[in-house]
């Protein structure tokens, strides 16, 4: 009989946590959808603030479909700008291997780390501090590389445009954007639904949107990590939108890779579709 019993409150007890950890989801949710864009972007900057690269981890340098990236799209002749150059992987590796490159970092502490590893060896690299979509810039460039999947963590489709085009309008005449996304999971239709309820009854600035992920970055606080995992032909049609076109595309299992150039550049890329081997 005590078995029984001991066996009813285990079941009860488990279903009812399960509910609870439904109901938080479900929370959470409606509370991210709250948020305005620039209390959204503390979570985000706040996810790459703790992220804490290892010296070994920066001396790795560039993953083998990086380096067929750069070698493909990028001369050293280039002038290159690096979105979301973190705490200075790709960064400190370019640099150091002759490229010429200006830098975009919302991350004090991740620009920090930057600056430091470009010291190490002797280097040196300007960054920008901000997020791309507000940052003033000054000329134009070859190459605007959106790196480490940075383009998947800018909030709506809107935005996502927006950024392309001002991307577009600081491009030299044969100038491409590299932009590596991300594809594979995506966030509980009914959840964003619910977000993108909160938001339209609270009157934020931004609405979620299918596909959207949002996390819990901080159990005390309404701090959340978003991102966009894409759909197939998703990408393509914000850069339609954002008057550009796909010129060339590399299958990297899990964040592929589109070349973007403006609709009348012609030339500059190879317009095809191939396979990077996907480093680790």
């Amino acid at each position: 009989m005590r078995d029984v019993v001991v066996r009813l409150l285990t079941v009860t007890l488990f279903g009812v946590g399960h509910l609870f950890a439904r109901s938080t989801r479900v929370l959470n949710h409606l509370a991210a959808g709250t948020l305005t864009i620039r209390q959204l972007r503390v979570g985000i900057e706040r996810t790459w603030e703790e992220f804490s690269a290892r010296d070994i981890d920066v001396a790795a340098g560039l993953m083998a479909w990086e380096e067929e990236m750069i070698a493909r799209f990028v001369t050293r002749d280039d002038d290159v700008l690096l979105v979301g150059s973190g705490q200075g992987r790709d960064l400190v590796a370019l640099v150091g291997d002759g490229y010429n490159v200006t830098a975009v970092e919302p991350a004090r502490r991740a620009i920090a780390t930057s600056r430091r590893q470009l010291a190490m060896r002797g280097l040196s690299a300007d960054i920008i501090e901000g997020f791309f979509e507000d940052v003033a810039l000054h000329r134009r460039f070859d190459v605007i590389i959106f790196s480490g999947c940075c383009y998947s963590f800018i909030p709506e489709s809107r935005r996502r445009i927006a950024a392309l085009r001002k991307a577009s309008e600081h491009l030299t005449a044969r100038g491409r954007i590299l932009i590596n996304y991300m594809t594979e999971s995506s966030g509980h239709p009914m959840l964003i639904r619910l977000a993108r309820f909160a938001g339209a009854l609270t009157r934020s600035d931004w609405r979620p949107e299918p596909g959207d992920i949002v996390l819990l970055v901080d159990p005390a606080r309404p701090l959340f990590h978003y991102e966009h995992p894409f759909r197939p032909g998703e990408i393509e049609s914000e850069a339609l939108a954002a008057g550009l076109r796909t010129a060339h595309r590399c299958d990297v299992p899990g964040n592929p890779l589109v070349v973007l150039v403006a609709n009348e550049a012609s030339g500059c890329v190879n317009h095809s579709s191939t396979g990077l081997k996907a480093g680790v």
